[in-house]
């Protein structure tokens, strides 16, 4: 079966949604070393792990056991309890559906696609989240925009080959896949987690988020969020877009799936690149 070649790591940190209780997911508790609930599935605190930073790691931590415990498969990736991947290459970056609709929408997903994806890509990514600034305007508006400033200085001293892919995802661009949700082969997954630990412990040696507001507090996974599309661009690595499949009781529709929004965002940071353009002739 396909399912034998793949695993999609599901990761959860309370009450299940949407159990999925099938191939390909592969079940982990995150942060399952200070939870008071225990979930029927692998926890993230046995082997090596790093289960006891997950306040501040978010689904990483699962991430990181994965790396350190699971037997080689040809494709890994990672998803949530409430976000899938559907397979459908779309420009709108989300569907919707309640959890009582989400079960038979998630079983229904044709996982066989993969081998036909992977012929001509590297990587399954999410379709980007389109914004009217540029990510590095995203940031300061939404975390500690020093915590970002020594990651940026830390890629350049220590990772300088990835600096200018860093700068480019940071300053030019206007969207980001999100959620770090990727799928990929084994052997670039192997290396990618080689990297991007490595930078992701060394800020967590400079940065203390224990103060943190609750929007802020996951410092490291926001990281890995932005990394993941450094490592990409980087690596030159040929992407196919999914959308997700959320799980969402609350809302119904997002601004994000809306053609009006998006070429909206495109105009306003169109013309903000102008006028930085043009006061930069000036000077």
């Amino acid at each position: 079966m396909f399912s034998k070649n793949l695993k999609i790591l599901c990761l959860y940190h309370k009450d299940v949604l949407v159990n999925t209780n099938f191939s390909p997911f592969f079940e982990i508790q995150c942060g399952k070393a200070e939870s008071d609930i225990n979930l029927p599935m692998q926890g993230d605190n046995l082997g090596e792990n790093i289960s006891i930073e997950n306040k501040y790691w978010s689904e990483i931590t699962g991430l990181y056991w994965a790396w350190k415990n699971i037997e080689k498969v040809k494709y890994i990736g990672l998803c949530s309890y409430r976000r899938f991947f559907n397979f459908t290459e779309k420009s709108s970056p989300l569907v919707l559906t309640s959890a009582k609709r989400a079960k038979k929408a998630i079983q229904s997903i044709d996982y066989s696609q993969l081998d036909e994806i992977f012929h001509s890509h590297d990587i399954l990514l999410p379709v980007p989240y389109t914004y009217a600034w540029n990510i590095n305007s995203i940031i300061k508006k939404n975390y500690n925009k020093e915590d970002f400033e020594l990651l940026e200085e830390y890629i350049k001293n220590f990772h300088p080959a990835y600096y200018d892919s860093y700068l480019s995802v940071v300053y030019d661009r206007n969207f980001l896949a999100g959620h770090n949700m990727f799928i990929m082969k084994w052997d670039d997954f192997k290396h990618y987690c080689d990297w991007v630990f490595d930078i992701l412990f060394a800020m967590q040696d400079k940065i203390k988020p224990k103060d943190y507001p609750i929007h802020q507090i996951r410092v490291f996974g926001y990281m890995h969020e932005l990394l993941l599309s450094v490592y990409v661009e980087k690596r030159k690595m040929r992407i196919s877009h999914s959308q997700i499949l959320w799980v969402n009781n609350d809302i119904s529709s997002s601004r994000f799936n809306k053609i009006s929004y998006r070429v909206a965002c495109h105009i306003v940071f169109f013309i903000v690149n102008l006028i930085s353009y043009f006061n930069k002739s000036k000077e």
